[in-house]
């Protein structure tokens, strides 16, 4: 990997959880048009969303339905295109108020300067493990 990778993956996550709204031009420079988001929801009903319009969904009806904040804690290369982003996330119920924290993990996928691919997961060693990697 690049250091130019990490950087691309470091803007493009900090873009997407700017509050109060996402910066969607700068998403939209660093994210291929062709972008696809494995979220953990999409993992379990084995699907994905594509494009810019398929992550701004994501990221407004995420918000929407269960109000959260997240920050870029890591970026650690994988290979020569993937990044492992570590991310803290605290997710607020609406009605509720109650607050979950909990410690999320992507793997990014970078190509031709642009994020490909974006898939989530529960944790760090989750998401070492779906690249066939250990702690």
């Amino acid at each position: 990997m690049s250091r130019e990778n990490g950087e691309i993956v470091r803007g493009g996550l900090e873009a997407a959880f700017r509050r109060p709204k996402p910066d969607f031009a700068k998403i939209n420079a660093l994210y291929d048009p062709a972008h696809e988001l494995i979220s953990r929801r999409d993992a379990l009903e084995g699907g994905s969303r594509r494009g810019a319009r398929g992550y701004r969904d994501w990221l407004l009806d995420s918000e929407e339905l269960l109000p959260w904040q997240s920050r870029l804690e890591e970026v650690t290369e994988i290979d020569d295109d993937r990044v492992l982003a570590v991310i803290p996330t605290r997710n607020t119920g609406t009605s509720s108020g109650v607050v979950v924290d909990q410690q999320l993990a992507m793997v990014v996928t970078v190509s031709g300067g642009k994020i490909m691919r974006t898939e989530v997961f529960g944790s760090r060693m989750e998401a070492l493990k779906a690249v066939g990697l250990s702690e």
